[in-house]
């Protein structure tokens, strides 16, 4: 089989091509238009699993771990779900949190935020709406593509169904059900229509995701050459997080075990998860490389940092750092903390700590890192086993208490080197667990979903000062762009 891109840099220059050439290239004279502008054909195209790689190469581009790319279809440019740009979705799940402090996007931070905060054309995470629609004509297109056989048809169509979920889970988790393109009848239909149901919108992720599966390996860890594509593990992993965002405690934890019986293990040590690459606990992760390189590190390092302990780095842009009050949730002897740095040596030689200057903790998490930056070829780390174990507890716990759960969660902290959890009650297991993800999972995207998952998003917001929060805020505006635009079609979300 042909791979998706030997390089994530060969899969943006492709990505480029095919955004202009092929025909899910969407029009940019507004933006909720999907119309359909087509040299390329049934007739000339997807004719090869070559082309049906090149199609795919568009949905992919949405992940890459650098910064962003350009779509031509829409003459704008989006930060990738997870880059480390301050507007993509990987950041904003976590500067809008207790986790990650910046002096960037202050209105996200202060929760002062509204329709006209993000400009529809400039919003990355809701513009990815047009990346539902190319979804939607790829897997049209796959689908009734002759000359291909049925085997390489069904592999490229699980692999096109299960991105299409994952980019609409992405734009769910932050505004609700919006009006996705799913008939390929209508995608040359400029006509706007209303946001989907709550419900219809659900299961649509749900149906993609489960006709994935049978078309989709098991994973690709000791698969260098295919490394990064979409694989059995990777779609339910994203069923596992929709259970779990939608409170359906008993197919979360079916779900989450049947991953469990994949065979993905922990790693031994904290640290190694984020240093070895294709190591067997992770479920996903972004490849990086020079052309594409994981920017995370250079972001939290300190202007004037040397090192710190044994590790040596270049000094860095300090765009985010993690608050003491985050840092000090983790107990003392904890293995994870090896991670995190509490002080530093600057270029002129002075130990910098909390006690002399330092705002706060350093969220390295990548210590594996060599070089001198900005960039780094380390992996960015996006869906692993602990992340599975841990929803596997909380999904027990909320239908018959945490003795069950134990096991599950016990395994993550005998890894970082702290007690067994015992003799709990389940709002008491309840609120350990979210503590528990907390420490594990920083910097790793979920704290926003956890926090909101729990109903403490807002109180949160507001016990840590922000007073501007207000309970609707669990969702982000529809932007003001597309309220214009579909004005007596769209509806905002609550509140706004």
């Amino acid at each position: 089989m042909k791979q998706l891109s030997k390089t994530i840099k060969q899969t943006l220059r492709y990505s480029l091509a095919a955004l202009i050439l092929m025909s899910s290239t969407i029009s940019c004279k507004k933006e909720l238009e999907s119309k359909v502008y087509t040299e390329l054909t049934p007739e000339n195209f997807f004719k090869s699993e070559a082309d049906f790689n090149a199609a795919l190469i568009t949905l992919y581009s949405t992940m890459t771990s650098n910064w962003g790319n350009p779509d031509p279809g829409a003459s704008t440019w989006y930060s990738s779900f997870y880059s480390p740009d301050i507007s993509s979705y990987w950041l904003k799940s976590m500067i809008s949190t207790d986790e990650m402090g910046t002096d960037g996007q202050p209105d996200l931070v202060n929760f002062t935020f509204g329709p006209s905060t993000w400009q529809g054309g400039n919003d990355p995470i809701y513009s990815k709406v047009r990346y539902v629609a190319r979804a939607t004509d790829i897997i049209d297109k796959i689908g009734t593509a002759t000359g291909v056989s049925d085997d390489v048809k069904t592999k490229y169509l699980a692999e096109a169904k299960c991105m299409r979920a994952w980019i609409m889970y992405n734009i769910y988790d932050f505004f609700g059900a919006v009006n996705v393109k799913l008939d390929p009848a209508v995608l040359g239909d400029n006509a706007i229509t209303p946001r989907m149901s709550d419900a219809d919108y659900v299961n649509q992720m749900i149906v993609d995701l489960t006709e994935a599966l049978p078309g989709l390996p098991d994973k690709y860890n000791a698969d260098a050459q295919n490394w990064g594509r979409i694989s059995k593990g990777v779609a339910r992993m994203l069923l596992l997080k929709v259970y779990m965002h939608t409170h359906q405690w008993s197919l979360a934890e079916v779900t989450g075990k049947e991953i469990l019986g994949m065979g993905y293990t922990l790693e031994q040590k904290y640290a190694d998860v984020f240093i070895k690459k294709q190591n067997n606990e992770l479920i996903y992760a972004i490849p990086s490389n020079e052309a594409l390189p994981n920017i995370y590190p250079t972001e939290v390092l300190p202007t004037d940092f040397a090192s710190s302990g044994s590790y040596r780095f270049s000094t860095g842009w300090y765009a985010y750092w993690m608050p003491w009050s985050f840092y000090d949730k983790y107990e003392s002897g904890d293995l994870r903390k090896s991670t995190i740095f509490d002080s530093y040596t600057n270029t002129q030689g002075k130990v910098i700590n909390r006690s002399n200057g330092l705002r706060a903790a350093i969220p390295m998490k990548y210590t594996g890192i060599q070089g001198s930056g900005p960039g780094y070829t380390t992996d960015v780390v996006v869906f692993r086993l602990a992340e599975v174990l841990l929803s596997v507890a909380e999904a027990i716990n909320e239908q018959r208490g945490p003795a069950e759960a134990y096991q599950y969660v016990n395994q993550v902290r005998k890894r970082a080197g702290i007690n067994d959890f015992s003799g709990m009650n389940t709002e008491t297991f309840r609120n350990a667990i979210l503590d528990e993800r907390a420490r594990e999972l920083y910097a790793e995207g979920t704290r926003r979903q956890d926090l909101i998952r729990h109903n403490l998003f807002i109180s949160n917001a507001i016990a840590r000062g922000k007073t501007n929060a207000k309970p609707y805020m669990v969702l982000f505006p529809i932007p003001s762009n597309v309220m214009i635009e579909g004005a007596g079609t769209i509806t905002q979300n609550s509140g706004y």
